[in-house]
Formats: structure tokens, C-alpha cells, sequence
């Protein structure tokens, strides 16, 4: 565990340490140190878009506390659930059902705990900003709202992102942007906030053609991300820096693709829809006949070792992505609504 916790391992290493020690703790019944373990897994694991082990070391905890809870703390166990079920949310594996199910558990826990229901409805709230459901946003902003901040209240700068995020989705940038302002003047910050505030607003920015004000958010969205070696959970907001540089200068987009693409390759869920959207709705910019040069990782589909690819090709691969994705959420969800986003992209 302590070499896990050292500041220069790779997160994917210390993941791969950490489950090394859990095997060895279950294997002595160790219980608490196990826990303490798979606790630090999840912390490890956050920041990261491949975390396989995640819903499964949660599960465990769960029941270890059941089993005996006065042994463990409940408010970071429940602060944890919440990022459980946006993985939840994020697998279109996952049903409905199973995901309702899991809703009202973290609901009973909450209550049983003490605390309201406001983190309840803002997982509501970011799966219907995932799914661009201007109804559903609009529902959840209100009940979001009607409940008091308490300790397990998303912070205040994930809140007020949630809302911009929501004014974006209306088309309404200068709404947008000044209900961002203490975020973007760095009143309120957290984890990655306000870095996919200045990714969205930049990306709204370029595509209303105010190219001034996309490059100042363009460059304090750069300058923000330059310590992110590992952040991969970030890819999304990637996606939106790419399409504002391949609306403005397309040799730095692909150097951006070519250096952030291994970060969109570990995704397997939501994420990669969104940076084949925006890898698409970027790509179409370029004359589809060229011929570019390109590092990718070996493991790419597309992977070649002379580093030469067309535009096409690219361009087939990620719509093909983003399709497949698409009609695998929206079959789960019942509605069209990632189909949608992606047609809107499309030229």
C-alpha cells in the first residue's frame, strides 16, 4: 500500500499493487484491512476512465459495512456511492432496473443516515445532462433545489457547472457564461471544475463564432491542464478542445488527438461516445482525401507502422464508434436521445 501511495507511480500501477495487496488480505480474512484497501482502490481509481475492479471493490464494501456497521464510516461510504452510480449510469450493460434499484438503496441509505435528498437528484441531474434531455434537466435542476446542501451536496462549484452545463444545452452561451464567471475567476474549484467549464464554454464559444472569447477560454483551458498527466477522466473535455482547434488551427488538433487518444482508448463506456462525437463532429472539417501522419498506440484499430492515415479512415472509424455507442444507450435508456446528439454533429 505504500508503494501505491507514492506521488510518481502511474495510477495504473498503483491500481495493479493495490489488488495485488487486496488479494493477499482476503486471503488471510483480513476484513479491515481489506476494506481500508478497496477504499483506497476507489480513490486511486477516480480519477481514471478504466477502473474495471471499481463497481465490483464497492460492492464488497457495501456488504463488509452491512455486516457491521459501526466499524466504518457511513458518510465516505455513501460520498463513494455516488460516483458508483454514475458508473452505473455510464454502462449501457446495466438495465434500468439495476440501476433504479441501486438509486433507491442510496436513497433508504440516506435517509437512514440523516441527510436529504439532494445528492439523490443530482445523479438525476447528470444523466440527463449526459442524455441532452432538456425536460428531464430542467425536472431535476428543480428538485435539486428544493433540498437543502448538506454534506453529501455535490460542492458548490460542481453545482453551479451542472447549471452552465444546462444553459449550454438551451443555446444560450452568454447565460452560460455569465453564470460561469466565479467559476471561470476561480471562486469555486474542485477536482476538475473549472476545467470542463472552460472546455464547454470554449467549445459553445468557437461554434457561435466568437472566436475572441473561445481562444481566452482556449488558453486558460490549456493552461489548467498542463499538471493533468494522468487525469484521463477528463477526456471528454478534451473532445471539446479538439473541435475548437480544428476550427482554428488544425495542426495543433491533431497533436492534441495524437497525444490525448490514449486516454479516449481506455474508455469503454460513456465517455468514449463523447470523444467519438466530438472526434467526428472535429473531423469533418478536414478534406477527407488527406493524408496524415500520426503516432497512434499499437493497440488502436486503426494502427499502422508507417504512422500514415487518411482523414476517411479516421473519420469512418470514430462515427462508426460514436453509432455503435449511441443505439447501445439508447436501447437501454428507451429513448433516442444519444442518437440525437450525435445526428446533430453530423454534416
Amino acid at each position: 500500500m505504500n508503494r501505491a501511495d507514492q506521488e510518481n507511480i502511474h495510477p495504473k500501477d498503483a491500481v495493479k499493487l493495490l489488488l495485488e495487496a487486496i488479494a493477499i488480505a482476503d486471503a488471510n480474512d483480513d476484513v479491515e484491512f481489506g476494506y481500508e484497501l478497496r477504499d483506497e482502490l476507489l480513490n486511486k481509481g477516480w480519477g481514471m476512465v478504466q477502473r474495471d475492479e471499481f463497481v465490483s471493490a464497492f460492492s464488497w464494501m457495501l456488504d463488509t459495512y452491512d455486516e457491521d456497521p459501526e466499524n466504518y464510516a457511513a458518510d465516505e461510504l455513501l460520498w463513494k456511492y455516488k460516483w458508483i452510480i454514475n458508473e452505473l449510469f455510464s454502462n449501457p450493460d446495466v438495465t434500468l432496473e439495476q440501476i433504479g434499484n441501486v438509486l433507491e438503496d442510496f436513497k433508504r441509505r440516506l435517509k437512514e443516515q440523516g441527510y436529504g435528498l439532494r445528492s439523490y437528484y443530482s445523479k438525476q441531474l447528470h444523466e440527463a445532462l449526459a442524455q441532452a434531455d432538456q425536460e428531464k434537466i430542467r425536472k431535476y435542476i428543480d428538485l435539486v433545489n428544493a433540498h437543502p446542501i448538506d454534506e453529501l451536496s455535490d460542492c458548490r462549484a460542481c453545482e453551479m457547472d451542472s447549471e452552465v452545463s444546462h444553459l449550454i444545452e438551451e443555446g444560450n452561451f452568454a447565460a452560460a457564461y455569465e453564470k460561469a464567471l466565479p467559476l471561470l475567476q476561480k471562486q469555486y474549484t474542485c477536482a476538475h471544475v473549472p476545467i470542463v467549464t472552460f472546455c464547454q464554454l470554449c467549445y459553445m464559444a468557437i461554434k457561435n463564432n466568437e472566436h475572441e472569447k473561445a481562444a481566452e477560454l482556449f488558453a486558460q483551458a490549456e493552461e489548467n491542464l498542463q499538471d493533468r498527466t494522468y487525469d484521463s477522466m477528463l477526456i471528454t473535455a478534451i473532445g471539446f478542445l479538439i473541435v475548437y482547434l480544428f476550427h482554428t488551427d488544425t495542426d495543433k488538433g491533431w497533436h492534441y488527438f495524437e497525444k490525448y487518444v490514449p486516454w479516449a482508448m481506455d474508455s469503454k463506456k460513456s465517455r468514449e461516445f463523447f470523444f467519438a462525437l466530438y472526434m467526428t463532429e472535429a473531423l469533418q472539417k478536414e478534406d477527407p482525401k488527406k493524408t496524415v501522419t500520426l503516432t497512434l498506440p499499437v493497440e488502436h484499430p486503426l494502427f499502422t507502422a508507417d504512422n500514415r492515415y487518411t482523414v476517411l479512415s479516421l473519420l469512418d472509424f470514430y462515427r462508426d464508434k460514436a453509432t455503435e455507442r449511441s443505439l447501445q444507450f439508447d436501447q437501454r435508456n428507451g429513448n433516442t436521445n444519444f442518437t440525437t446528439q450525435l445526428k446533430k454533429v453530423l454534416v
